[in-house]
């Protein structure tokens, strides 16, 4: 049924509204080699389309989400990561998370976590699209990029079939041409362009006046009109042999917008020219109104419930009876495989030992479509909706795809079939008619429904789809399961006989009595020509049979008993099965002349035995050339009665005569046994040619599937290589990078000048730089050994104990040693951490201080040269820093105050000053010193058993920002 677009409402509404409903959503995927492509497409891209596009990418669940910032930096429309709830706005570009699939409701982005369906990942550009088809109908855009394996095939079919559009790149431009050939080979693809075509193809179709909401009554009657959409059908009729005019105008209507928009034609009487000038568009048009959309156990739930009617319907049936179901509208033959699945499943648990025959009818009016079906190979996609137990027992995998297996394939006749003008099949206990029946008008619907319970057995099952229904008809049906619509037939249905008006009736009935019944116009109605016309044909025209190039007897009129028996056996309406004895070869005979000469051929005076006597008759056949009947062959039977034997003749002849005629009779007798034992022989060879070449058959398909396998697996190979070839260049990025790294890596230890080995946990050297060498006598090849077995020029005998330490309780050691060569260096040995925080070794830095070492010397040596001094001073001195803390003093000073020197040094010069001097206050008086930088001189008195005065000189030491004080104390008495 047509859905009801969100965004055709009133005239009322405002604009604002109007286009947030009403804008196209154009899902792109991609997999392998498919960045190139995005950055093309966004390149030519107007950044004020009108559109919303997503982005489905096959990305690793470890993927950090760059891919946004990457894509962003080709196009000026916002591109973000999509999230949980998030409505979708024009002119935005919006990413798939890694690790999540997306679906669309309302316009809004849901999504969720990967589902495995039977071990195998339902593909995430198929899921995508078959929701975006279901929300979002004509305003829903299938873009297909390059990539790997199969994606997004069945996301296309489900486009096209809710009237969406659909682009793939062209192979001879994509880096990976598996994801678009796979959608290329649904038939179903609007256009094959390069990325950098796309945009402007995209942009004038969907901006094609057919194609959007907003088009005044006005402007669609200036369109379109009734007659043309009547020629465009009459120009469809005329040239494949199908007429559309019982589909729903609604649906034929869609299809044809779409093709107007894909030409740029401005209206229908444009496309009615189109079509006159280019007949092939005529068989794009048909294909186009034939898309069938079909996957495996599509809605699942159904398959489910219809196994448990279908055992239930087995459990009525006796082993002998035969199984028939026929699959009207099989598309490509999921649907029909999927039956006969389940089909093979319940009677493997019916019937543990023998099990009644299966046949099943598979037809649908697409050619293309039962080709496939015939072929029975599948992509892999199939894994998400079959089971792995399923796939192992009637498909056989291949790299990429699966192929029905024998045994599956030859339970299934696939056949060209028009629904509407051609006979039902019969006798049928399940009748499966999934989604057909909504592209058809009520009034068919209405006669083909009694038509499928003229088809079924007693309890037939008659399985629809989900948007289908019985309608009226609910007295001639019970319902089993009311949601996805599977009914059973009712018995003693009265009033389905006047009901069942088949589109077929009339071409089946002989010649004369469709013209009788053009001429009355009422079926039924008996008239004196046609009871005049059935008197002739009863009484005084010759037996006669019309049968077809095999012999198959398709009408019989008079008494045909005489020269026609029934065989023995099953039953068998072959003439050369039923004629009797002397009429067989004769026939054969005739038959063949006939279709060779195409004119009429006799052969008279044939005899029959019949009991003791014998009758005469005349054999006529002819190949009739009438356009109903062309090709078939019709026999007549001219009986010309019993032969008399004349008993006065036989009284009268001599004793020789009577022998000569006895030697002949047994002659004839003979050679007719001859005759028949050559005919026997014929038979026997031709079966045997025709199981010959069945077997030739058989064995040249077997070969045909091998040269298929093997260019499967040829493509399959390039397909690998193509992959190894792209992870080849990711490694030589990866390395370049890495070499970069290390390039990097080496000049920044070669800029510090620290030696540096990296050792493993067994101490064996991972890589040093050079400057170690002035340690240790390595060369490059000692990479690999124990640290241990390297000659080093120093010594340090816990070195290994060291290193040992480090790695076991992760403690950072730091210490100086001192070369051979005179050379100190100072060796810190620390913990090797990865990027996983994982301890995997230890790391040696040997840092040069062979000049610090000489400096620290000679500050030793100069400190001593002070002290010295200062103790030759003869008065009480001291030194302190810039903390005012006490560095050293000299021996009167340690007399002075009667204190020992390790009293003194480190201490705190006023503290120490303030315990020995009270009252004194020497802190402003230092700190102008140290502030100013020059020498300061003060007095003062203390009081203890003498009095004595103090005179204190300070001098400042500035070196380098670095600030001593030298203090000298002299006392001066009074």
């Amino acid at each position: 049924m047509t859905k009801v677009r969100s965004g055709t409402g009133s005239s009322k509404r405002t604009s604002a509204k109007k286009d947030v409903q009403s804008f196209p959503i154009v899902g792109i995927g991609g997999s392998a080699g498919s960045f190139r492509s995005l950055e093309k497409f966004f390149t030519h891209m107007s950044p004020d389309s009108g559109m919303a596009f997503v982005i489905i990418m096959h990305l690793d669940p470890d993927h950090k989400g760059h891919l946004a910032s990457l894509v962003q930096n080709f196009t000026p429309m916002p591109v973000i990561e999509a999230e949980d709830g998030m409505p979708l706005e024009e002119d935005m570009v919006y990413i798939i998370p890694p690790n999540k699939d997306m679906g669309v409701h309302n316009r809004r982005l849901l999504l969720l976590n990967q589902s495995t369906a039977h071990k195998f990942r339902q593909q995430p550009i198929d899921y995508f699209l078959q929701s975006l088809a279901e929300d979002q109908w004509n305003k829903a855009v299938a873009i297909i990029f390059s990539g790997m394996g199969s994606d997004g095939e069945t996301g296309v079919r489900m486009i096209k079939e809710k009237l969406g559009m659909a682009m793939v790149q062209d192979p001879a431009t994509a880096q990976y041409d598996s994801m678009p050939l796979a959608s290329i080979g649904t038939n179903h693809i609007d256009y094959v362009l390069s990325p950098e075509e796309m945009p402007i193809r995209l942009i004038q179709y969907l901006k094609h006046p057919v194609m959007t909401e907003d088009v005044t009554l006005s402007s669609r009657s200036e369109i379109k009109n009734k007659n043309t959409i009547d020629k465009i059908l009459m120009l469809l009729r005329s040239q494949t042999g199908h007429d559309f005019s019982l589909y729903k105008k609604s649906t034929i209507t869609r299809r044809i917008d779409r093709r107007i928009a894909f030409h740029q034609l401005p209206d229908y009487e444009s496309y009615v020219t189109y079509l006159r000038e280019n007949p092939q568009e005529i068989n794009l048009l048909f294909n186009e109104l034939l898309i069938g959309v079909t996957r495996f156990f599509r809605d699942e739930d159904a398959f489910i419930s219809l196994k448990i009617k279908i055992l239930n319907l087995l459990s009525l049936k006796n082993n002998d009876d035969p199984v028939r179901i026929w699959v009207a509208g099989c598309s490509t033959g999921e649907e029909a495989y999927s039956i006969a699945i389940i089909l093979m499943e319940c009677l493997e648990k019916m019937f543990d030992t023998r099990q009644p025959k299966l046949q099943i009818f598979a037809t649908d009016l697409d050619a293309e479509a039962i080709e496939v079906a015939r072929i029975g190979q599948y992509h892999d996609n199939i894994a998400a909706y079959v089971s792995p137990e399923r796939l192992e027992r009637f498909f056989i995998k291949r790299e990429g795809c699966y192929i029905v297996k024998k045994e599956l394939r030859e339970l299934i006749v696939f056949a060209q079939h028009n629904l509407i003008k051609d006979a039902p099949f019969t006798r049928l206990d399940l009748l499966c008619c999934r989604n057909v029946m909504i592209y058809l008008t009520a009034e068919l619907q209405k006669k083909l429904i009694p038509v499928f319970h003229y088809s079924l057995n007693p309890h037939g099952i008659v399985f629809m789809g989900p948007a289908e229904t019985i309608g009226g008809f609910i007295d001639m049906f019970t319902v089993l399961d009311p949601k996805w619509k599977i009914f059973e037939k009712k018995e003693n249905i009265s009033s389905v006989g006047t009901l069942v008006d088949f589109p077929f009736q009339v071409s089946r009935l002989p010649v004369h009595v469709i013209r009788a019944e053009d001429s009355t116009n009422t079926l039924g109605k008996r008239t004196p020509e046609i009871a005049f016309n059935r008197i002739l044909l009863e009484n005084f025209t010759p037996a006669s049979v019309l049968v077809n190039e095999k012999g198959d007897i398709l009408y019989s009129n008079g008494k045909t008993g005489k020269f026609l028996e029934l065989p023995t056996g099953e039953s068998n309406v072959n003439i050369f099965k039923m004629a009797k004895d002397e009429l067989r070869y004769v026939l054969g005979n005739i038959i063949h002349q006939a279709q060779t000469q195409k004119s009429l051929v006799q052969i008279n005076d044939i005899k029959i035995k019949e009991d003791n006597q014998y009758r005469s008759v005349n054999l006529k056949a002819c190949v009739l050339k009438e356009p109903d009947l062309q090709g078939l062959i019709l026999i007549i039977f001219e009986d010309r009665g019993l032969i008399k034997k004349n008993t006065r003749k036989a009284k009268s002849d001599p004793d020789g005569q009577s022998t000569k005629v006895n030697e002949l009779e047994k002659e004839l007798v003979y050679t007719k046994q001859q005759l028949n034992s050559t005919i026997e022989q014929m038979e026997t060879s031709m079966e045997e040619l025709k199981s010959t070449n069945e077997e030739l058959q058989s064995t040249n398909e077997e070969l045909q599937s091998t040269n298929e396998e093997s260019l499967t697996t040829k493509e399959e190979m390039q397909s690998l290589n193509e992959e190894l070839m792209t992870i080849n260049v990711q490694y030589q990025a990866k390395a370049e990078e890495l070499s970069k790294i290390n390039n990097d890596m080496k000049n920044l230890l070669d800029a510090t000048e620290i030696g540096t080995i990296f050792l493993d946990n067994n101490m064996e050297i991972l890589r040093f730089t050079p400057q170690v060498r002035q340690l240790f006598n390595l060369i490059p090849t000692d990479v690999g050994r124990p640290i241990m077995h390297i000659a080093s020029n120093f010594e340090l005998p816990s070195l290994k104990q060291e290193i040992q330490d480090v790695i076991e309780k992760l403690a950072v050691k730091e210490m100086e040693i001192k070369t051979d060569k005179d050379e100190w260096y100072t060796l810190r040995i620390i913990p090797y951490r990865t990027l996983d925080n994982f301890i995997s070794g230890a790391v040696l830095t040997f840092t040069l201080i062979t000049t610090y070492k000489q400096l620290k010397y000679k500050i030793k040596a100069l400190q001593s040269y002070v002290a010295n001094v200062v103790n030759s001073i003869g008065d009480a001195a001291l030194q302190l820093d810039s903390d005012l803390n006490i560095i050293s003093v000299n021996k009167k000073f340690l007399e002075l105050f009667n204190v020992p020197e390790t009293g003194v040094k480190n201490r705190s010069f006023l503290d120490f000053i303030n315990f020995h001097l009270p009252s004194t206050n020497l802190e402003g008086l230092l700190q102008d010193c140290r502030a100013t930088g020059k020498p300061v001189t003060t007095r003062f008195k203390l009081n203890d058993n003498t009095t004595r005065t103090f005179e204190l000189s300070a001098s400042p030491f500035v070196d380098e920002g670095v600030s001593e004080i030298l203090l000298v104390m002299v006392i001066i008495t009074d």
